[in-house]
């Protein structure tokens, strides 16, 4: 089959549905699919046998019709519509081309159980970002997954740095790092594969501190490792983080304050943190991304195209 990605970030970015791009990308080529992405930017020719189309603001909607066209997909699937995807969907629609747009509600991403797990915890990472051995030691960790570019996420992330006893590392890059790092964070600008799978399960606590957020990975990621979750109770990581049982949802309306709060809450509570960790790897086990990509095949598409679910080759 011929499918169409179409994204407004893709690798090597550090935005989430760069990272979801990138997970459907690899399971639909290695299933024999032929894909085309059409991402914001620019950067490589291909990725895992997929060809990349780079545009950007200034790309006329002209260039964006010719290499649907010549690209002849069967379907066209929107993860991340705003100016690209608004261009792609225009060229798709003179083209008669089946559009697939998905709200999160709808299509969940799944996790790669195997790079996510509590036995890649590194306790000697740990205990070095903890300060084991220092005078004030023996700190919660407590981790981000993402960009450093959004200046109310860096404000609540600087509140929950300056929180005695706690221990915040980022893993991502951006003009606000170096504002962490002055609030007493650890940065860690590039972390990929088996390195980001390692970092995560040493973390304590995974904070997910975007109020709209339509794709967080590391959400899943997190709890498949075994670390809980402190999120907003807004956006997708309440599809996953369940309040008290494998994390805590911090009230919207409480802003960044009630999100260190949280976090506070936990540092002072070993019990709790240790109670949710135990059930978070069981609540993302059942989705793993072939799962997800599986539904995109065998029912999304399909219904696209017009076709009885689980009729696409």
């Amino acid at each position: 089959m011929r499918i169409a990605l179409v994204t407004e970030q893709f690798a090597p970015s550090t935005e989430p549905s760069a990272h979801v791009t990138r997970e459907v990308v690899a399971r639909l080529t290695d299933g024999g699919h032929d894909v085309i992405v059409f991402a914001g930017g620019r950067g490589q020719a291909t990725f895992r046998g997929a060809r990349l189309f780079w545009a950007s603001r200034m790309t006329p909607v002209s260039a964006v019709r010719e290499a649907l066209a010549l690209s002849r997909p069967d379907v066209c699937h929107l993860l991340d519509p705003h100016r690209l995807g608004i261009k792609v969907a225009e060229a798709a629609e003179r083209q008669g081309v089946p559009t697939v747009v998905l709200h999160p509600r709808v299509w969940r991403p799944g996790v790669d159980l195997a790079d996510h797990h509590p036995g890649l915890r590194d306790q000697n990472l740990h205990d070095r970002w903890a300060r084991l051995h220092s005078p004030d030691g023996g700190r919660l960790v407590v981790g981000y997954v993402g960009p450093l570019g959004r200046t109310k996420v860096l404000n609540r992330l600087a509140l929950v740095a300056r929180l005695p006893g706690v221990r915040l590392v980022a893993l991502g890059d951006g003009p606000g790092a170096e504002g962490l790092r002055a609030a007493g964070a650890k940065v860690i600008p590039h972390a990929t594969g088996l390195e980001r799978g390692r970092c995560v399960a040493s973390f304590d606590v995974l904070l997910q501190p975007r109020k709209k957020e339509i794709y967080a990975p590391a959400v899943q990621e997190a709890l498949a490792s075994g670390v809980p979750v402190v999120a907003y109770d807004s956006g997708t990581a309440t599809d996953v983080v369940r309040h008290e049982h494998n994390g805590l949802l911090v009230d919207t309306d409480r802003g960044g304050k009630g999100f260190a709060r949280a976090v506070a809450r936990l540092a002072a509570s070993p019990d709790l943190r240790f109670t949710l960790a135990a059930e978070a790897r069981a609540s993302v086990a059942h989705r793993t991304w072939d799962d997800a990509v599986s539904e995109l095949l065998d029912v999304h598409y399909p219904a696209a195209l017009g076709r009885p679910a689980a009729a696409i080759v």
